[in-house]
């Protein structure tokens, strides 16, 4: 049996198990979501003062954009430069691959012709938001894009906090905020990319559905859905927030009053919709075809809807036989150990998570893996908000967190090396 039959074997058989996840986590998530409703619990501990959590947060930012700068400037003295020339060359490597496309688009706005007519496939919510405050203030497109993606980023930590602290207290909250803020991927949100505002606004919408703010939570999935295709995918944990609601106000409904309830639920969801339908409607107003982006992406990224099965086996052939080492070090392997990790770690800990956040994890993690030609898996997997607070559960101690957080420092400067220095990374 030769390597392409063993890859295409095994990426059929991680397929099925996650087939067979999925379809166990669905029963779940109809379940728990129309079970009898339980007694709140008062929380472990008073919340902790916004003031607090803010110093947190930017001190976690503070050292983990320290540390980028480190791992960058070790490089730049090892390849035999003085230190006097470092700025103006780590400058330069803040600009790779698609974050200056980003820049443009704030620039010029989208168009219809030339080369720049391509950057449709990046969606709305970050460059206009961007473009809006350089038109209010003159300031350049590169500096409020880099401007909103740090501040997008601190208000993660921030709402990363207040998502998990209720759960699990101070504590909790303080580690799925220091595990976002250095994961191995945490570059990206500090440069012209959408990583961050993407993530800021799935985090707030499904923290004001938990708070029971529907109709904000709603609007702000529908922002999320104007950032990313992968947006979508917010309605997935409000959907499931809104069933419990429902079912807590309606304790004794049954039957046909249980199907109408859920159909309620749904109607109040589809508003999350409306942010991609805007986006299609850009698509055609400039180009006559709302679904323009997906030619480009088919014929300029090579990028069509597959399975998580074929991205598998290419990954795993390419990261033996790619010939740059670099990028099988930094895209195929550790898009190999996500396709296989992030899976294990949900079935792992399915019934210790809420269905709605597992849930919304295992679509996330489909819809961004499955494409045909896939080299952002790991820069996609970090805006998986689900994944944050399922980590921080995973130590019992405070030694074995304090490992976790090394572990994932330890990676967070070999992808910035590879990625931000030595850019092979996308």
């Amino acid at each position: 049996m030769d390597l392409d039959t063993i890859c295409w074997c095994l990426g059929w058989l991680l397929m099925a198990g996650f087939i067979a996840l999925t379809v166990a986590e669905l029963i779940r998530y109809f379940r728990s979501a129309l079970a009898a409703p339980e007694e709140a619990r008062a929380p472990q501990d008073r919340p902790v003062p916004a003031r607090r959590v803010l110093a947190e947060v930017l001190a976690a930012f503070v050292a983990s954009r320290a540390l980028v700068v480190l791992v960058c400037a070790v490089a730049y003295c090892v390849e035999g430069h003085g230190l006097s020339g470092f700025m103006g060359a780590f400058v330069d490597k803040l600009k790779p691959w698609d974050a200056q496309h980003y820049v443009d688009i704030i620039a010029d706005g989208y168009v219809a012709e030339g080369e720049a007519s391509l950057f449709i496939v990046f969606f709305p919510l970050y460059p206009m938001v961007c473009r809006t405050i350089t038109f209010m203030t003159g300031f350049s497109a590169y500096g409020v894009a880099t401007a909103v993606s740090n501040a997008a980023l601190v208000g993660c930590g921030m709402v990363m906090y207040r998502l998990t602290e209720p759960e699990g207290g101070a504590t909790l909250g303080r580690r799925a905020m220091l595990l976002l803020m250095f994961n191995p991927m945490t570059y990206f949100f500090s440069i012209t990319y959408s990583e961050s505002v993407f993530l800021l606004v799935t985090l707030l919408a499904v923290l004001l559905a938990r708070r029971g703010r529907f109709a904000a939570a709603v609007a702000l999935g529908a922002l999320a859905s104007s950032a990313r295709l992968l947006g979508m995918a917010t309605a997935v944990p409000l959907f499931w927030e809104l069933l419990r609601a429902w079912r807590a106000e309606h304790p004794e409904a049954r039957g046909a009053d249980v199907a109408r309830g859920v159909a309620l639920c749904v109607l109040k969801v589809l508003p999350v919709s409306l942010g991609f339908l805007m986006y299609l409607s850009i698509n055609w107003h400039l180009f006559g075809n709302p679904t323009q982006f997906m030619i480009f992406q088919s014929e300029h990224w090579y990028q069509n809807f597959g399975t998580i099965a074929n991205t598998f086996q290419y990954s795993l052939m390419n990261s033996i036989h790619y010939d740059d080492h670099l990028y099988q070090l930094g895209v195929w392997r550790p898009q190999v150990a996500l396709l296989i990790a992030v899976p294990l770690l949900i079935w792992w800990r399915r019934h210790k998570e809420r269905a709605g956040d597992t849930a919304y994890a295992l679509v996330y993690h489909y819809v961004a893996f499955q494409p045909t030609w896939l080299l952002s898996g790991p820069r996609y997997a970090a805006c998986s908000y689900a994944l944050y607070p399922l980590l921080a559960r995973l130590p019992k101690s405070r030694k074995g967190f304090i490992a976790l957080l090394a572990a994932e420092c330890a990676l967070l400067c070999y992808m910035t090396y590879l990625g931000l220095w030595c850019v092979k990374v996308y």
